[in-house]
């Protein structure tokens, strides 16, 4: 299964967060191997209570990153959508850990935060080949090369 956009993230998240209607406290990872394939995805905490600190080395060092380039996170509880929205701190930590995967070899590409009603999402929402997220990513969208969809005119 290739991922090709952060709605794919969302929606494969989803269904360990969110169950029967009701949200779990729960932080998930879900791994992607150099060619956007699919690697893993596991609930890291059953108890996230706002804070990614407590978990960046059970994130970060899980044997099922092995063969993994790039990975998002998701969680139970949105952030504030304000003039401070940069400020708060669980987008500051998720800054945070972006920048000590980057050491180890890592991509963050999303991060989401799940309610019982929707999700928001730092990072992109759509096609990963339309945002300029500082590697070059694989094409995802090969599909599109000779449709006619695919042009622009």
């Amino acid at each position: 299964m290739i991922i090709q956009a952060g709605f794919d993230l969302e929606l494969l998240a989803r269904p360990l967060i969110v169950q029967e209607g009701k949200l779990r406290p729960r932080l998930v990872v879900i791994g992607l191997d150099a060619e956007m394939q699919l690697e893993s995805i596991r609930v890291v905490s059953e108890s996230f209570e706002g804070s990614l600190k407590p978990f960046q080395d059970a994130i970060l060092e899980h044997p099922d990153l092995e063969g993994t380039k790039y990975f998002a996170i998701a969680h139970a509880g949105i952030w504030v959508e304000d003039d401070y929205f940069d400020e708060q701190p669980i987008l500051a930590e998720a800054k945070q850990l972006s920048g000590i995967a980057k050491e180890r070899g890592l991509h963050m590409i999303g991060h989401f935060g799940l309610d019982d009603t929707g999700y928001m999402s730092n990072g992109p929402h759509s096609y990963f080949d339309q945002y300029s997220l500082g590697d070059d990513l694989p094409s995802t969208m090969t599909h599109w090369v000779h449709s006619r969809f695919g042009r622009c005119e």
